[in-house]
Parts: C-alpha cells; sequence; structure tokens
C-alpha cells in the first residue's frame, strides 16, 4: 500500500506544481510577513491590524454620535418628566385613598374618633423646616397628611348649630386629649388648596371616567378656598395651635366610632353630607397649570378623590 501511495504521490505532486506555475507568476506572490510583527503563519492571520483601524471610530464621526444622543436628549426630555409627574400624582392620590380607608378602620376598630388632616405647603422650602410655609406667594407643591385618633374615645367637641368648635379650642391643651396614628406623610409635586374642578356630572358626560356627582361647594369640597374645619390640629402633637409646630391642619375630616365621615364647621352640626371630595393636580416644585372654571376635565393629569360619607368607600377618578 505505502509503495502504491508513493507512486500516485510521485504522479500527482509535478502535475499540481506545474499547474500552478502555470496560473500564478512568482512575481505576483508575497510572503506572509507584516512590517512590524515579521514572518507569521497563516493561522496568526496578519492583516488583523488593518482591519482594526478600519473598524474605529474617527473623531468625526464620534462627534456626530454625540450629537445625536443629545438631540434625542433633548426631545425626549419632556417624556419622562410627564412620565415622572404622572407617577407622583398617582402615588399620592392612592396613598391618600389609603389613609382615609385606615383612619375609618382605626376608629371603628377601636370604637373612639379619628381625624385627618389636610395641609399643603410650599415644596421648595426643606420638608424638615418649622413651621412649614404655608402662606404667601407659593404655598403649594407639598400635600402633607396626618392622622390622630382621640385618647377617650368622644369626639372632644359637642354638635351644635352654633359657636360649634368653641370647646374644641378652647380643651386642646397641645394636644394632650389626642394620639397620633401613623406618621405624617407627605406628598411632592401636588398641588389642592385652592381647587375645585366643579361640576362634570354622568348626565352631561356620560363616557367620561371623571364624570361623577360633586358635593355642596364648601367644606365638602377640600381643597374650596373657604374650606375649613374648626376641629383643627398641629403636627406633631404636643404644640399649641397658634404656634411652635411644624404642620397645622386647619382641613379636618373626622370619623365616628361607626365609620361615619364628617367635617365640622361653626354652624353645620351633626351634619352628614353624601360624599365628600378632594381635587389634585401635578406641579413642577411650586408652579401649577391654573384651570378656567370650564376646563375639560377629561384631558390631562388631574385626579379627585371621594369619600362616602356613611360607606367608607373611596373612589379615584382619573382621566
Amino acid at each position: 500500500m505505502s509503495d502504491i501511495r508513493g507512486q500516485k504521490s510521485e504522479r500527482v505532486k509535478p502535475h499540481c506544481a506545474q499547474a500552478l506555475r502555470t496560473l500564478y507568476s512568482t512575481s505576483d506572490l508575497r510572503p506572509l510577513v507584516s512590517p512590524e510583527r515579521g514572518p507569521e503563519s497563516f493561522r496568526d492571520f496578519p492583516l488583523l491590524k488593518q482591519r482594526e483601524r478600519a473598524s474605529a471610530f474617527t473623531l468625526l464621526e464620534l462627534v456626530i454620535v454625540i450629537g445625536i444622543i443629545a438631540i434625542l436628549l433633548v426631545l425626549i426630555g419632556p417624556a419622562f418628566t410627564t412620565m415622572t409627574s404622572g407617577s407622583d400624582v398617582a402615588s399620592a392620590i392612592y396613598g391618600v385613598k389609603g389613609l382615609l380607608e385606615n383612619a375609618r378602620g382605626y376608629a371603628k376598630a377601636n370604637h373612639t374618633y379619628v381625624f385627618i388632616g389636610f395641609a399643603e405647603a410650599d415644596s421648595s422650602v426643606d420638608p424638615s423646616v418649622s413651621p412649614q410655609i404655608t402662606t404667601g406667594d407659593t404655598p403649594y407643591g407639598r400635600v402633607a397628611v396626618a392622622v390622630v385618633a382621640s385618647k377617650d374615645g368622644t369626639s372632644q367637641y359637642q354638635y351644635a348649630t352654633t359657636d360649634q368648635g368653641n370647646d374644641w379650642a378652647a380643651n386642646y391643651a397641645n394636644g394632650a386629649h389626642l394620639v397620633p396614628v401613623g406618621k405624617l406623610q407627605t406628598y411632592e409635586n401636588l398641588h389642592f388648596v385652592p381647587v375645585d374642578f366643579g361640576s362634570w356630572s354622568p348626565s352631561a358626560h356620560p363616557n367620561s371616567k371623571m364624570a361623577r356627582y360633586q358635593p355642596t361647594g364648601p367644606p365638602y369640597i377640600l381643597g374650596h378656598a373657604l374650606s375649613s374645619s374648626v376641629t383643627p390640629f398641629t403636627w406633631p402633637l404636643g404644640s399649641p395651635l397658634d404656634s411652635g409646630y411644624q404642620y397645622r391642619f386647619d382641613r379636618v375630616i373626622n370619623f365616628d366610632p361607626t365609620g361615619i365621615a364628617r367635617i365640622a364647621t361653626s354652624t353645620n352640626g351633626d351634619a352628614i353630607p353624601h360624599v365628600m371630595e378632594i381635587d389634585f393636580q401635578p406641579t413642577h416644585g411650586t408652579v401649577f397649570q391654573p384651570l378656567p372654571a370650564d376646563f375639560n376635565q377629561d384631558v390631562g393629569n388631574n385626579a379627585v378623590i371621594q369619600l362616602g360619607t356613611t360607606s367608607g368607600a373611596v373612589r379615584v377618578f382619573r382621566p
């Protein structure tokens, strides 16, 4: 076998060599030699550096790419701002919804009166500052909510149609008769004072997600300019109603031991409305978009919370 292979090889090799010499001139061939790396085998691929140079970015190409990225950031930046604003509003309204539900549950479980206070402050002021700025040119952008309960299970005021709440103020004693229920909650980039979206009834807007029947003005629309309660309290508890506090809550909903919600004013006695409402707008810091009286409530990132005073149902309305 070895002889046969040898003979076959001897016959083929001259023929192949002759064919190669016919096809290619030796002057057209060059050795696989790199000036930088010297003689190299084919496996080492001597053209690698040329390919590396061909795939590299030039300075001009880098500048063009950076410019395109900058333009894209400018274009999509507002979209990210809108997404953040929308997330803030959603987080806030469902946070407030949870606080209302928990306050009612606490009142029923502990057979006591629970008071949940709402305030808005200047969001450009550090949240640790006392007192928070709730008046002036821009007291907007930070909504604070606190919940307190009666220690002895009483309402701390007597129902009356005149001068209701005088006994609350006289006996407040720096909040000695109250106990905090949970921590102070604050929500940034949110506005509700003074905000009243106005009527948007189901009969007039049957296909609207914002369609609802509103309560009859203040105090039951909590953000209305004239809404206030005669059961204010301060935060933290232990400070008087006129000084030394971080927040004073004048917009207060109270739940009795059966879970019924009220807002006490100087003249409304034991009045129980059908619903209460809180209207929210997004802000950018302290800046918000003023809304005309007849604005389209189905457009924008606004939100409404309604509380059923007897059922305790909390509903959220959003466009």
